[in-house]
C-alpha cells in the first residue's frame, strides 16, 4: 500500500465508508425541512422541531454510545447504524404516505435517524485509531477529514437532485448510501484496542490527564464556536450581499480546498509540535472568520477568507483528535465521544446565537465573537503551554508504550 504508513490490509476502506456514512446523513438534512413542509402534515414550527431533533441527536448523541461500544464491536456498530438509518428513512416515508400527523412520532423517528448517524461517526473514528499504528494517528485523522469534506461537498448536491427528482419519496434517498456503506463496512479490517497505560517515562502525566482532557475539550469548544460561523451562520448572513449561488460556490470551494490540500498541509506540518499547530490553526481560522464580516467586499475577499478557514481546519482537526486519544490513556471511544459531543454542543449553541444576531441586524457581531474565540484559544495555549506540551509528550510516547506492551498495530 501507499499513503498512510502502518495501515492494515484494506485500511483505505475505512475512508470510503466514512464518506458513505456521512453521505447517508448529508443527503437528507439539506432539504429535510422543506420536504416536511411539502407534506403539509405539521406546522412550520413543528417541522423545525423535527429537523432540530435529528440534528441535535446527530451532533450530541455520541456520548450515549461510549459505554456500549466495546473494543472489537466497531464494524458491527457501523453496519447496525446504517441499517437503523435506512429503517428510519423508510418509516418516515411510510408516515408521510399514511399522513401521520403525530409530532411525537416524527420527532422520535427523526431523532433515531440522527442518533444512528452519531453512532456511525463514533464507531468509525474509534476504528481509525485502532486500525492504524500510533505513529500515524494524526495523519490518519487528516485523511478522515478529507473523506468527511468530500462527502460534505457532494452530498448536498446529490440531495438537491434527489429532492427535484423524487418529490414525496425524497426521504428514501439515504437508503442507497446506507446499504453500500453497511456492505462495505463488513469488509473493514478489525482494529486492536490500545492498552490503557501511561508511558513509564512520564509517570507524572497520569494525574495530569484529567486536567489535560478538560483543557483540550475547552479549547475544542472555543475553536468550534469559530468554526460554526462559516458553516452554520454565513449562508444566512451573506446571501443578501452575494446571492445564494455565490454562497454555494464558496462552500463547494471550501470542500474542494480541503480535499486537494489536506495531504500537503499534513506533510508540511509533520515536524511541527501539537501546541504550535493548534496556535497556527486557530490563527488561520480566526483570521478567515473575521474576514467573513464583509461579504460586500466581493468574492475575492470571501475566497481568501474561505482559504484561511479551510487551512485552519486542516491544522487543528487532526491534532485535537490525536491529543484526545493520547490523553484518554487508551479509552478511545470516550475520547472520541467527548470530543465530538463538545464539538456538536459548541456548533449548536454558536449557530443558534449567531442566527439570532443576524436576525436582529447584528450579524457582524457573531463573526467578530467567533474570531475572538479563536484568539482566546491562542492565549490559552500560550498561558498553558506546559500542559499542552505534556499532552504532546503523551501522544509521542504512546507508540513506545504500545511496543513495550507488545500490542503495536
Amino acid at each position: 500500500m501507499t499513503g498512510v504508513r502502518g495501515a492494515p490490509p484494506g485500511g483505505w476502506t475505512i475512508y470510503v465508508v466514512r464518506f458513505l456514512t456521512y453521505s447517508t446523513w448529508g443527503v437528507l438534512y439539506p432539504f429535510f425541512t422543506v420536504w416536511l413542509l411539502d407534506q403539509k402534515l405539521l406546522s412550520a414550527a413543528d417541522c423545525g422541531l423535527v429537523t432540530g431533533a435529528a440534528v441535535l441527536a446527530n451532533r450530541l448523541g455520541s456520548l450515549a454510545f461510549v459505554r456500549v461500544l466495546p473494543p472489537g464491536s466497531e464494524r458491527r456498530s457501523i453496519v447496525g447504524s446504517q441499517l437503523a438509518m435506512a429503517a428510519a428513512a423508510a418509516v418516515m416515508c411510510a408516515m408521510a404516505l399514511l399522513s401521520v400527523r403525530s409530532l411525537a412520532g416524527w420527532v422520535l423517528v427523526a431523532a433515531a435517524f440522527g442518533l444512528a448517524g452519531s453512532l456511525a461517526t463514533l464507531a468509525q473514528l474509534t476504528l481509525i485509531v485502532h486500525q492504524f499504528g500510533p505513529e500515524e494517528t494524526r495523519r490518519a485523522f487528516s485523511y478522515e477529514n478529507v473523506a468527511l469534506n468530500a462527502a460534505g461537498g457532494l452530498a448536498p448536491f446529490v440531495s438537491a437532485l434527489a429532492y427535484a427528482a423524487t418529490g414525496r419519496l425524497y426521504v428514501l434517498a439515504p437508503i442507497g448510501f446506507a446499504v453500500v456503506a453497511g456492505l462495505l463496512a463488513t469488509r473493514l479490517a478489525p482494529g486492536r484496542a490500545p492498552v490503557v497505560e501511561t508511558p513509564a517515562a512520564a509517570p507524572d502525566l497520569a494525574s495530569a490527564a484529567p486536567r489535560g482532557m478538560l483543557t483540550l475539550l475547552g479549547v475544542n469548544f472555543l475553536t468550534h464556536v469559530t468554526y460554526a460561523q462559516f458553516y452554520g451562520v454565513f449562508a444566512v448572513y451573506a446571501s443578501p450581499s452575494l446571492g445564494a449561488r455565490d454562497v454555494g460556490l464558496l462552500f463547494a470551494f471550501a470542500s474542494v480546498a480541503i480535499v486537494a490540500l489536506q495531504s500537503l498541509v499534513t506533510r508540511w506540518a509533520r515536524g511541527a509540535g501539537e501546541p504550535a499547530l493548534i496556535v497556527a490553526g486557530n490563527l488561520a481560522l480566526g483570521t478567515g472568520t473575521a474576514l467573513l464580516v464583509a461579504p460586500e467586499g466581493g468574492m475575492a475577499l470571501m475566497l481568501l477568507a474561505v482559504v484561511a478557514v479551510s487551512v485552519g481546519e486542516m491544522l487543528y482537526g487532526p491534532v485535537y483528535q490525536t491529543l484526545a486519544v493520547a490523553v484518554a490513556g487508551g479509552r478511545t471511544s470516550l475520547a472520541v465521544g467527548s470530543l465530538t459531543f463538545v464539538w456538536g454542543l459548541a456548533e449548536s449553541l454558536a449557530v443558534a446565537v449567531g442566527l439570532w444576531l443576524v436576525g436582529a441586524g447584528l450579524g457582524a457581531l457573531t463573526f467578530l465573537a467567533g474570531a475572538g474565540a479563536a484568539v482566546a484559544v491562542v492565549v490559552i495555549v500560550a498561558v498553558l503551554h506546559r500542559r499542552f506540551s505534556a499532552m504532546a509528550i503523551t501522544a509521542e510516547a504512546a507508540p513506545a508504550a504500545r511496543r513495550a506492551a507488545g500490542t503495536t498495530s
